[in-house]
């Protein structure tokens, strides 16, 4: 069994991103299992895949916790405010890697935790190649690509939660697109955005996507892609954010109804 220890020191700031990141997601994912910078998962319910590239602040290490939820509320107790004094030689934090445990520490203090298990982890990093087995990805296959300020995406989540939904439903009108929002007895609706350019003509069909991604606590714009796959009736959904410069992106598969 090998000792070797890896190390590497972490800004305060990229400290405090590397928390922020984390916590957008501690509801939806269990655990975190990064791997050479990556972060690259299934949420919890299986109906998203979630990929954020961190090693501009990990650089190539890796990171897997348990219960990611109590490790950030830990770990935020090592962000510091601008009124303590300290060197500057002493401002970095310390994350020491060995083959049971992570060692978290500053100047002040110093946190253990014991490294979990892998077959433990609930949101194991998904790799390269099983993600391109679920997600194919081909420009000539786009049917849309639509650009939303982070003011819509707001409105939109707003009224997801007003009207207790989950998901999103998406209309296909020959060669224009639809974003509702409604009531489970449909009752009550919204239709909020709408005129979305199609590349041609799909006739008349819907499908419904997971709000998720339009309720994250991230002040960023969304760029939505639909494309269609090899299996009739299936499309992917993409997500694109950025939050502190790091690219967030969740993928889903839907199913397609035709009208």
């Amino acid at each position: 069994m090998s000792n070797e220890t890896n190390q590497i020191s972490v800004t305060r700031s990229d400290f405090s991103k590397l928390l922020n990141l984390l916590k957008i997601f501690e509801n939806i994912c269990t655990d975190c299992d990064i791997k050479n910078g990556q972060f690259r998962c299934k949420s919890n319910d299986r109906q998203a895949i979630i990929e954020m590239d961190m090693s501009s602040i990990l650089q190539e290490n890796n990171l897997s916790f348990s219960l990611v939820k109590n490790k950030v509320a830990l770990l935020k107790s090592f962000e510091l405010d601008d009124n303590i004094p300290l060197p500057e030689e002493k401002k970095n934090i310390i994350i020491e890697s060995n083959e049971s445990n992570y060692e978290i520490y500053d100047a002040f203090s110093r946190l253990i935790f014991r490294k979990p298990l892998p077959k433990y982890i609930d949101n194991q990093f998904m790799t390269q190649q099983d993600f391109a087995s679920m997600i194919s990805i081909s420009d000539d296959k786009l049917i849309f690509s639509y650009d939303m300020n982070n003011y819509m995406k707001r409105r939109l989540a707003n009224i997801t939660i007003g009207f207790q939904t989950d998901v999103i439903l998406c209309k296909l009108l020959d060669t224009e697109a639809q974003l509702l929002a409604a009531t489970t007895n449909n009752e009550d609706s919204s239709v909020v955005s709408k005129d979305i350019p199609l590349t041609r003509n799909f006739g008349t069909c819907q499908f419904k996507m997971i709000a998720q991604p339009f309720l994250l606590d991230i002040a960023s714009d969304l760029k939505l892609n639909c494309y269609e796959t090899n299996k009739q009736g299936i499309y992917i959904c993409r997500f694109d954010q950025s939050y502190y410069g790091v690219p967030i992106s969740l993928y889903t598969l839907v199913k397609v109804v035709q009208q």
